[in-house]
């Protein structure tokens, strides 16, 4: 964890209102010198605090009008090459579907605890999408023992709504 003052905290939060801030604009914003703020900039980039910088998409807008959250339980197995059979095995399925047009598209997967072992969120073009992709893809996998999905009908918030909140950070 980096130890974050009151510049830092301003910075970030308005760079993630809009990462296109240029550095002028946003030293004007929060009445900085420039060179003040970018060197801050800089450090939060290098510290890895600010990730990237980029276009947030719509899913739904691009075609995906189908959420799912998957949830895979994995036969157990040793680790190969230091990652667990839960992990090669999400890699695996995210690369599978970021191949196949047919394969709906995996925003996010997690390895959980508890019943499950892997919790994908896949966004499908339409219910033709996400059968293929539970029905025929998942099987074809030997060491998937079981699935459960969920089906969002309604999305009431997520990460493109909602931006983390800065004042919670600790300095």
């Amino acid at each position: 964890m980096v130890v974050l003052d009151g510049l830092d905290r301003d910075i970030l939060r308005e760079v993630q209102r809009d990462g296109r801030l240029q550095v002028s604009k946003l030293a004007d914003l929060l009445r900085r010198p420039r060179t003040t703020v970018a060197s801050r900039l800089e450090r939060l980039e290098g510290d890895g605090v600010i990730r990237s910088y980029r276009a947030v998409l719509d899913p739904v807008r691009l075609g995906f009008s189908l959420l799912a959250f998957v949830l895979i339980s994995v036969r157990r197995s040793a680790p190969s090459g230091g990652k667990s059979a839960q992990v090669l095995l999400a890699e695996r399925i995210i690369g599978d579907c970021d191949a196949d047009p047919k394969l709906p598209w995996v925003e996010e997967a997690f390895v959980i605890t508890g019943r499950y072992d892997i919790l994908l969120k896949v966004w499908a073009r339409d219910l033709r999408q996400l059968s293929y992709f539970l029905i025929n893809y998942l099987p074809s996998h030997p060491d998937i023992a079981q699935t459960e999905t969920m089906i969002v009908l309604e999305l009431v918030s997520d990460w493109r709504d909602r931006l983390l909140p800065i004042d919670k950070v600790f300095t």
